[in-house]
């Protein structure tokens, strides 16, 4: 899975800035980007755990389903 980063930049104005990449290779412009890309990234490692623990839910369902179609 790819994940979001960051790029510091020179300056914008009085403040250093960053670009934020996301995963679908767009880029983000923000000064204090560090916090926004670890959350993200954390949203995005839970997002995948939940959609892996549904699938395993979903494949015992489904063998459930089956034993009972046997009885």
């Amino acid at each position: 899975m790819k994940r979001y980063k960051y790029t510091k930049l020179r300056s914008i104005g009085a403040y250093d800035g960053f670009i934020i990449h996301t995963p679908d290779d767009r880029s983000l412009k923000d000064l204090y980007p560090q916090f926004i890309v670890r959350e993200l990234n954390r949203l995005n490692d839970r997002i995948t755990q939940l959609e892996q623990e549904n699938d395993s839910m979903r494949a015992d369902l489904l063998l459930y389903e089956a034993k009972e179609a046997k009885l």
